[in-house]
């Protein structure tokens, strides 16, 4: 199983919160998430792309802006428009701006209108939504992702790597958490085998306390991918939160083989061995 840098980083976020509810023995009683509350956030101005991107010539070095006005100007013209947008997003890029970059790959979506363009853009505004701490440009990268999905979804109804892009999109800050489940289930209907909607359903439903149904989620993983240690890993969690310790030692052993971490297996033997010595 690969997933991008964003997606590893959402998946870590989702990690912490399943640490937080299993601490606090969170336990649901609806139907698969919806016990998820949505997150109150205090009401604050939407962020202003145009005034960001403004303010960005001061922290610009001289060789760097002069490259973006020229880039800028070519942009315009009519015979290097798309060219000189792609240069724009990779001299943006390699600046460090990766919200500017992840604009100019929009313009160029909205100039050509095809698959492989909105989904470098809703990759983009997605990555960057991942790492920013700002909470406006956050939910502004987002939502900018969202849309950006839906564009390649309505051009290839069948993209599921799309799909589970814009799955995450609306699980990530609570944007829509049942849709994004639900867009997952449709992917499970579709492709039964899919590696990364049954592993993020499977981390919702431990995020959610609904360890049974995370259970199956990650039993399905790993028939899919026996060789993969972090499965059993979730999975024999899942069964100590459900209090079948033969189960979860199973699954801890297992992971313990697999793993090549020395540090790991150790941490893992301290983990079985007091399951084995509690009552």
């Amino acid at each position: 199983m690969q997933f991008n840098k964003a997606q590893i980083i959402i998946i870590l976020v989702l990690l912490s919160l399943v640490g937080i509810l299993y601490y606090l023995n969170h336990k649901s009683s609806e139907v698969e998430l919806t016990a998820t509350s949505a997150v109150h956030r205090p009401e604050q101005k939407p962020f202003d792309f145009e005034s960001f991107r403004a303010s960005l010539n001061d922290s610009l070095s001289p060789e760097g802006l002069a490259l973006v006005n020229q880039l800028e100007a070519e942009a315009k013209s009519s015979n290097q428009g798309v060219f000189a947008l792609a240069a724009l997003s990779q001299a943006w890029d390699s600046l460090g701006f990766r919200l500017v970059s992840a604009h100019y790959l929009e313009q160029i979506a909205n100039k050509v209108n095809d698959e492989n363009s909105w989904f470098s853009a809703g990759t983009k505004y997605y990555e960057f939504s991942a790492v920013t701490p700002d909470t406006g440009m956050q939910m502004f990268s987002t939502s900018k992702a969202i849309q950006a999905f839906e564009k390649v979804i309505a051009l290839n109804e069948n993209n599921l790597e799309a799909k589970n892009s814009l799955a995450i999109c609306y699980v990530q800050n609570d944007v829509d958490i049942m849709k994004g489940v639900q867009i997952l289930k449709d992917i499970t209907r579709r492709d039964s085998t899919n590696i990364q909607a049954n592993y993020t359903l499977g981390m919702l439903s431990m995020r959610s306390g609904q360890m049974d149904k995370a259970v199956q989620r990650f039993e399905t993983l790993t028939r899919l991918q026996p060789l993969n240690a972090d499965f059993y890993y979730f999975l024999g969690q899942c069964y100590v939160a459900l209090e079948n310790k033969s189960q979860a030692i199973k699954a801890f052993e297992t992971f313990q083989k697999l793993v090549p971490d020395e540090e790991a297996k150790q941490s893992i033997e301290s983990t079985i061995l007091n399951l084995k010595n509690s009552k």
